[in-house]
């Protein structure tokens, strides 16, 4: 059986910090404070703990001004046009610091190297120690440090879309070895960085390139082998790859010590984490801490309108028409809600749970009974003047339409307005929602009951509900700008999408066709024309082939069109110039 490893987590600070800020741009405090970036990066804190369970974390970070001088006295056009942060992203910092120092997680940062050379020589350090590194970072540089020991978790978009890179994963992607990737680099270039590789070699030649001949030296040993236009871009660009390598080389040798007791992950202190949490107003992630990051939140946490004990309502299960009878609402009563139907878009509809207080539920058998039955009931009840408070209403609204009720108002939708609160949330299922926000946790998966057994645990859904209602009102509070999206947007529009998801969308199926025709027609005789001025057929499609028309052959003007990797854009930005 193989030996565990101990693990490190590094973690690019500035990157998923980034990440953060641009995913919640206008977050902040109640008094004003901008709290964005340093969300984010709590977020996928607290995600790195529960997924990974490290031994040992550290951030590594880019000192500003002076962590690229060395690579800018190489190339001084390296990391050229990139833009300053925003002004609201610097008053952040010093509150990643005060979470960070709850943790327990050093920040390290050096002058003339990036937060990439520093995580890079950290990796190597844990590997001679047989300990395994997994990198978190939104900078694909650092894939040249791949292998056996060190992994890559890189952020390809917000927070929640992550690629893992280990030896097989990076070869299946890539079909050639991490220890070739900074060769990679070096032949196609790299426009995020300004890195300029060899003009007019992406990514596609340069990967042919090394599967033939290993290493960008080999590529060059073997230049004769090498005919026709890729000859000589290569000979051209010589001395433009090898700085390009250079350029993009993590440099491990950074002046930094791997301090097994300095980045030991279980520094952190629970107290100061909460502390930090709650006077950042990050009350949802409160109530997603690990458990190495866990204190007595009874006795910390006072600003909360959830009991501690969430009150479960008596079930009064109806499944007689006689018991229907006492179904009565009066206008604006707010009634919790929450059903289930066996087909789809509120079809056969078969359970329908209404709560006006916290003592009762009424659970109607609507296949028992029958729907007209219930729906004549419903009529009466006065439930289509009432507001509606639950988890996923639309579901419900959809059912009421299949039986030809009246739709009542929508108060509060629990899933939406978890979404609004902290959208880089991935899991927003009622159970998840339930143990995480209001300390609720139950033996069974709320979301994925049988129908008896729904009808015998909805007191708990509904007491839920309630409890997440309540928390998220007072959170929301606090949020005006996401108070005004919901009451004006996201609830009022959710009877609209459910009349619009039960009726279905017309298709005139035979016009499409037509159209479909026509437009292949147009596109067509576009083509020709195009290929009448360019003198040849080529793919339009292929931006390197159409600038080559255009700039090469055509020789348009160049003047204040952007040139990538790949030779001049063809983009229509560009193009209007």
């Amino acid at each position: 059986m193989a030996e565990k490893l101990k693990r490190l987590v590094v973690i690019d600070g500035k990157s998923v910090f980034y990440r953060g800020y641009f995913a919640m741009p206008n977050l902040s405090t109640k008094d004003g404070v901008p709290t964005g970036g340093v969300y984010g990066f709590a977020t996928m804190a607290l995600e790195i703990i529960r997924k990974l369970s490290p031994d040992y974390v550290c951030v590594a970070w880019d000192k500003p001004k002076t962590n690229i001088r060395k690579r800018l006295a190489i190339y001084p056009a390296y990391k050229a046009g990139r833009k300053p942060p925003p002004p609201d992203f610097y008053p952040q910092i010093p509150l990643l610091h005060e979470l960070l120092e709850a943790f327990g997680w050093p920040l390290y940062e050096l002058d003339d190297y990036e937060a990439d050379d520093i995580m890079g020589a950290l990796a190597v350090q844990a590997k001679k120690q047989n300990i395994e590194t997994i990198l978190v970072t939104s900078d694909l540089d650092m894939l040249q440090l791949v292998n056996g020991h060190v992994k890559v978790f890189a952020l390809k978009k917000g927070l929640s879309n992550i690629e893992e890179f280990h030896m097989e994963s990076f070869v299946e992607k890539y079909g050639i070895n991490p220890d070739q990737f900074l060769d990679l680099k070096a032949l196609k270039g790299d426009s995020s960085d300004n890195i300029p590789g060899v003009p007019g070699i992406g990514e596609k030649g340069a990967t042919a390139l090394l599967k033939e001949h290993k290493t960008l030296d080999g590529v060059y040993e073997n230049i004769d082998l090498i005919s026709g236009g890729t000859h000589k871009k290569l000979v051209e660009g010589k001395e433009s790859a090898y700085l390009s390598k250079k350029l993009a080389e993590i440099w491990v040798d950074a002046p930094i010590k791997l301090d097994l007791a300095e980045v030991d992950g279980s520094r952190c202190d629970p107290n100061k984490v909460l502390e930090v949490l709650q006077n950042l107003e990050f009350r949802s992630l409160v109530r997603q801490l690990p458990e190495i990051m866990k204190v007595d939140q009874t006795k910390t946490i006072t600003t909360t309108t959830v009991d501690a004990k969430l009150k479960v309502p008596e079930n009064i299960y109806i499944n007689t028409l006689e018991g229907l009878s006492s179904l009565k609402f009066e206008k604006d009563d707010v009634v919790y809600v929450y059903g289930r139907s066996a087909g789809k878009h509120g079809r056969s509809p078969s359970l329908l749970s209404l709560s006006v207080d916290a003592k009762k539920v009424y659970t109607i058998d609507i296949k028992t009974i029958g729907a007209e039955k219930v729906a004549e009931a419903i009529k009466k009840s006065g439930l289509s003047d009432a507001k509606v408070v639950g988890y996923d209403v639309k579901n419900v609204l959809k059912m009421l339409i299949e039986m030809g009720v009246d739709l009542p108002k929508v108060e509060h939708d629990v899933l939406i307005g978890a979404f609004l609160i902290n959208s880089l949330r991935k899991d927003l299922t009622l159970t998840q929602l339930a143990r995480f926000d209001i300390g609720f946790v139950e033996s069974v998966d709320l979301d994925n009951l049988s129908d008896e057994e729904l009808a015998s645990h909805v007191p708990e859904i509904i007491a839920v509900i309630r409890g997440l209602y309540g928390l998220q009102a007072e959170q929301m509070s606090e949020l005006t700008g996401i108070i005004k999206l919901a009451d004006q947007v996201e609830f009022p529009v959710i009877s609209v999408l459910a009349k619009m998801e039960y009726e279905g969308i017309k298709l005139n199926a035979g016009y499409l066709k037509k159209f479909a025709v026509q437009l292949e027609d147009t596109i067509s005789d576009l083509e020709q024309t195009i290929y009448g001025h360019a003198d040849q057929e080529f793919n339009i499609a292929s931006p390197s082939q159409l600038a080559d028309i255009l700039f090469n052959k055509l020789n348009l003007p160049t003047d204040f069109i952007k040139k990538g990797k790949t030779g001049y854009s063809t983009a229509a930005s560009e193009l209007a110039k």
